[in-house]
C-alpha cells in the first residue's frame, strides 16, 4: 500500500511539475509575443499629418498595458507555486496531495490509517523506553544508596 501510494504521488507530482512548466512558457511566450507587438506598434507610430484617430489608437495601443500587467501577475503566481513553500510541503507538493486525496479516496484513507498507526506504535516505544530508562535509574539508585549506607556501617 505504501509503494502505491508513492507512486501514484510521485506520478501526480510529476504532472503538476509538468503543467506549471507548461503553464510558465506559454505565459512567456505571450508575454514576448505582447513585447513585440508593442514595439511593431511603438515603431509604426503615425506621422505629424495623422488623424487625431489613428493617433488616439496609437496612443491607447501604447498606454494600455493591463493585459500585460494581467500577464506578469499570473506568470509570477505560476512561478511562487511551482517553486514557493506551503505550510509543510513545496506547493507542487500540496496540490498533488490534494489531487490524489480527491482522485483515489480509500487509498488516502488507507494512508492516514497507516500514518496514524505508525505514529501511535512510535509513542508507545518512546514511552516504553522511558519507562525502562526511569526504572534503571531507579535501580542504579537503590544500589548506590545500598552501597553509601553499607560503606558507612564499617
Amino acid at each position: 500500500m505504501e509503494s502505491q501510494y508513492s507512486a501514484s504521488f510521485a506520478a501526480l507530482i510529476e504532472e503538476k511539475r509538468d503543467q506549471a512548466e507548461r503553464i510558465e512558457d506559454k505565459l512567456e511566450n505571450l508575454i514576448d509575443l505582447q513585447v513585440s507587438r508593442l514595439q511593431q506598434t511603438q515603431a509604426r507610430q503615425p506621422g505629424l499629418f495623422a488623424l487625431p484617430g489613428a493617433r488616439a489608437r496609437c496612443n491607447n495601443k501604447c498606454s494600455n498595458n493591463k493585459y500585460m500587467q494581467r500577464l506578469h501577475g499570473r506568470l509570477e503566481t505560476v512561478r511562487e507555486i511551482k517553486e514557493g513553500m506551503g505550510i509543510h510541503n513545496p506547493r507542487i507538493d500540496e496540490l498533488a496531495i490534494r489531487k490524489l486525496r480527491a482522485q483515489e479516496p480509500e487509498l488516502a484513507s488507507e494512508w492516514d490509517d497507516m500514518q496514524e498507526a505508525q505514529r501511535l506504535h512510535q509513542a508507545m516505544q518512546r514511552k516504553q523506553d522511558q519507562e525502562k530508562r526511569q526504572a534503571l535509574e531507579r535501580e542504579q539508585l537503590s544500589r548506590g544508596g545500598l552501597r553509601l549506607s553499607l560503606s558507612q556501617g564499617k
